[in-house]
């Protein structure tokens, strides 16, 4: 854990991003990608199962890059990502409406699922135990962030979920995080921000004079200058 260890003296609020920082995203899409992998019969269209996911996880990194900037919108990316696989594999058929319908079957049985990153459960009790402020500050959309939370049986530790959807500005732009301000009450001075991304979470709440803690859950080196602490396990926060 790097840091001063007092620099999170008179932090009252803590905000915390959901997918792979609270919530499992990176294996509960596993999951959820081979369930409608299999529900509609994609063997017949693509039979390598890994290829469909590989060429599927590199256009989906590529649009959510190009969406935390605001350079795409959300329709863009969901209806997109699925659409450019199809076709990459020589779908015939309708590759527009077939994506539609895989990618509500993923993101319906994704919010199910209920595996949560080790120590989340822990790391929040903890947090609220000690009478802060826990709050969720996310990019993921409405209704499926919170349904997340409730499957993972983390959504009754949560106090805010503030979402890009619910103001139209995504992490690691400004706005996010004083719309984040405004509607939980906090002020800057005084909040810290958990997540695993480099860039939307820690450097975007370091650009919004908030204190951040980096999980570095995927071995990614922070952004120089931007994290106050960083830890490799939830169980290293407190």
């Amino acid at each position: 854990m790097n840091g001063n260890k007092d620099m999170l003296a008179g932090i009252s609020t803590v905000f915390i991003d959901i997918d792979d920082t609270l919530w499992w995203f990176t294996e509960n899409s596993k999951v959820a990608f081979r369930h409608t992998y299999d529900k509609f019969g994609i063997s017949d269209i693509e039979p390598c199962y890994e290829r469909f996911h590989d060429i599927y996880l590199e256009e989906n990194n590529r649009l959510w890059e190009l969406y935390h900037h605001g350079k795409i919108e959300k329709d863009f990316l969901v209806s997109e990502r699925f659409r450019y696989v199809l076709d990459a594999v020589g779908y015939k058929g309708d590759c527009m409406a077939l994506a539609h319908s895989l990618n509500e079957e993923y993101l319906s049985h994704l919010a199910t699922l209920p595996l949560a990153v080790p120590g989340a459960l822990g790391l929040l009790q903890r947090l609220t135990r000690r009478g802060l402020q826990v709050n969720v500050l996310s990019n993921g959309f409405k209704g499926v962030q919170q349904q997340k939370l409730s499957s993972a049986g983390l959504l009754p530790y949560i106090t805010h979920v503030v979402l890009s959807d619910d103001c139209g500005i995504t992490k690691p732009q400004r706005g996010i995080f004083d719309y984040a301000l405004e509607v939980t009450g906090a002020q800057a001075e005084t909040s810290v921000m958990i997540g695993d991304n480099p860039e939307a979470d820690i450097q975007g709440a370091h650009d919004a004079g908030w204190k951040t803690i980096y999980f570095n859950l995927k071995g990614k080196p922070a952004i120089p200058g931007t994290a106050d602490y960083e830890v490799a396990s939830l169980d290293d926060i407190l």
